[in-house]
């Protein structure tokens, strides 16, 4: 029983601390430390008390009191608050790279946006807005003209402007070689549509530099509606026709889903391509 209650009190007192910086390691220090010290000062206390039962000691037992109690308040401080500062150093040097380690496994290298699956984690929890599918037209013939490596500048070229103009408050995010996905939220459909456009006009006006030489590209793009009845598969293969009814009709552009002609052969091999595309990332 007592063992229960020494347990829940050591878990309760830690599990409430999170050792993040050090003023809640300094703050979880103390308080253990004064705990320790009187507990060190009531077990030396009790055994001179014994000792002096069977006049063990050699001095006044108030005198050993305070002698003893005074050492053993010190002593039980300092260790405790070396150790305290120790374990600290180690716990907080745990989480942040657990949370380095977390943050990278989101992250795509090259872009510095979010990679696929963590844009279908964050997707998930989101039951109404817009997703923008945006690929950057004619890329293999960017990597066989220029290399590779000035490919590599053209997407980050192309990750930067969109991160500049989103903003925070709306996920960006690279999830194939050459495409990026948007996923707008709280955010009125006019106004979606009007940074969607900005959005193209923005890469299409501005030149890279990539590997000495300056490129100019372009993306189109296909908006979808996210809706509490559709999944990222749904979703995807919406933006995914109104993509390549862009690419289809000259590039440079941005085609809505709203403006599709609906019909559930187009739906069903949408979404059988969607399926593909995911499944293949």
């Amino acid at each position: 029983m007592l063992k229960k209650k020494i347990e829940a009190w050591v878990i309760r007192d830690i599990g409430l601390t999170e050792f993040d910086n050090w003023d809640t390691v300094f703050r979880f220090a103390m308080r253990l430390s004064t705990r320790n010290s009187f507990i060190a000062c009531f077990m030396v206390a009790a055994l001179l008390f014994v000792l002096h039962a069977f006049d063990v000691l050699l001095n006044p037992l108030t005198r050993d009191l305070a002698i003893g109690c005074g050492i053993a308040v010190i002593v039980a401080f300092a260790l405790t608050m070396l150790c305290c500062f120790y374990m600290g150093y180690a716990v907080i040097h745990l989480a942040r790279t657990r949370l380095e380690f977390r943050q990278l496994s989101r992250t795509d290298m090259l872009s510095g946006l979010l990679n696929r699956r963590a844009f279908i984690e964050d997707f998930s929890q989101v039951e109404r807005g817009h997703l923008l599918i945006l690929d950057i037209d004619r890329f293999k013939q960017i990597n066989d003209r220029y290399g590779h490596l000035a490919g590599d500048d053209v997407i980050v070229s192309v990750a930067a402007t969109l991160t500049e103009i989103v903003g925070p408050s709306h996920l960006v995010a690279r999830i194939g070689g050459e495409e990026f996905a948007i996923l707008f939220q709280d955010t009125a459909f006019a106004e979606v549509v009007s940074t969607v456009e900005l959005l193209r006009r923005s890469v299409a006006n501005r030149l890279i530099e990539a590997y000495h030489q300056s490129i100019a590209v372009t993306v189109s793009g296909g908006l979808a509606d996210i809706t509490p009845l559709r999944d990222f598969s749904a979703v995807y293969a919406a933006a995914d026709r109104a993509l390549y009814m862009a690419k289809t009709s000259g590039r440079n552009r941005i085609v809505l889903e709203r403006d599709l002609p609906r019909s559930p052969q187009a739906e069903s091999a949408g979404t059988a391509l969607a399926d593909t595309a995911i499944s293949a990332a």
